[in-house]
């Protein structure tokens, strides 16, 4: 193995862990911190108490999205650093991505003013699964602006 394709594929670990380390601090935090903080963005935008009750939840829902879809992508390029297919990265990563939803909810059981729910792993998992594939997709399409360039290349044109 090349030393710089260990030393990628460490750097992604570590990268996870730390996604990880965020997720699990964000579910720590009890009902009210959570809830407070999702306020605090909505509130950025308006004042208005009717707005920010309606929209709040939603911002919420958004966040276990996006945290997730971060987690996704951190898994796919991970595994892309292997000689792996698309499937067995697609197969591995949003099981695991799923695995640490739940875990994840199990968690938020024990933690004062929360509680977990399987919506919010089905939220979870939409965004993993969403990080992994448009990760993916991104990986090949930089593939194939690289084989369409090489090909060139070889055709003398440039």
């Amino acid at each position: 193995m090349k030393k710089n394709k260990k030393l990628v594929r460490i750097f992604l670990f570590i990268l996870i862990v730390l996604w990880a380390v965020f997720v699990f601090s964000l579910s720590n935090q009890n009902g009210e911190d959570s809830s407070g903080l999702s306020r605090k963005i909505v509130e950025f935008f308006t004042k208005d108490e009717n707005v920010i009750k309606a929209v709040e939840p939603y911002v919420r829902k958004a966040a276990h999205f996006s945290e997730y879809g971060l987690g996704g992508v951190l898994f796919l390029l991970l595994f892309s650093t292997y000689e792996w297919s698309d499937r067995r990265m697609i197969f591995t990563s949003i099981p695991l991505g799923t695995w640490y939803a739940i875990t994840d909810e199990v968690h938020q059981l024990m933690v004062d003013q929360r509680n977990g729910s399987v919506f919010d792993v089905y939220i979870d998992t939409m965004g993993f699964a969403t990080g992994v594939l448009s990760m993916l997709l991104i990986l090949k399409i930089i593939e194939i602006a690289k084989n369409k360039k090489k090909s060139k290349n070889l055709k003398g044109e440039v």
